[in-house]
C-alpha cells in the first residue's frame, strides 16, 4: 500500500505504480484465499490502469507529433500488457489511425472492427464506422 499511496498521475514517473502492481501480484500469489483479495484486486486494477494510461498518453503524444512508429509501439504495448484496460477504445482507434497513416491499412481494419464490436458507446465509433467503410471499399 505504500507504493500505491505514492503513485503519481499518468503524466508523471510511474516507478511507484509499477512497484504497487508487482506487490499486489505478490499478494495474490501468497494469499490466494485472503478476505482482502477483492479490495486488493480493485487497487491492482487502478494501478494497472494507471500504467496503461501513461503508455497511452505517450502514444497519443507520438501520434499528434506524427511519429507513427512510436505511437504504434506504445498502443500495441498497452493492448499486450493490459487487455482489460478500460479505455481500449481510444487505443484501438489511434492504433488503427497510426497504421492507416503508415500505409498498413489491412492491419488497421481489425482494430476498427474490435472498437465497433467491443464498445457500444465511444467517442470514436462514428469515425471508426467511416474508416471501415472507406477501407472496405479500397
Amino acid at each position: 500500500m505504500t507504493h500505491y499511496k505514492r503513485m503519481r498521475r499518468p503524466e508523471r514517473d510511474q516507478t511507484e505504480t509499477s512497484a504497487a502492481v508487482r506487490e499486489f501480484e505478490v499478494f495474490f500469489d501468497r494469499y490466494p484465499n485472503s478476505m482482502l483479495t477483492s479490495e486488493v484486486r480493485e487497487r491492482w486494477r487502478e494501478a494497472r490502469s494507471r500504467l496503461s494510461e501513461a503508455s497511452y498518453k505517450v502514444g497519443l503524444y507520438y501520434f499528434r507529433a506524427r511519429w507513427y512508429p512510436g505511437a504504434i509501439d506504445r498502443f500495441k504495448e498497452v493492448l499486450k500488457d493490459d487487455p482489460g484496460y478500460p479505455n481500449r477504445d481510444g487505443v484501438y482507434y489511434y492504433l488503427a489511425e497510426s497504421l492507416v497513416r503508415t500505409d498498413k491499412k489491412a492491419e488497421a481494419l481489425p482494430y476498427y472492427d474490435r472498437l465497433v464490436k467491443e464498445f457500444e458507446r465511444s467517442e470514436f465509433l462514428a469515425d471508426a464506422h467511416r474508416r471501415i467503410e472507406t477501407l472496405s471499399v479500397q
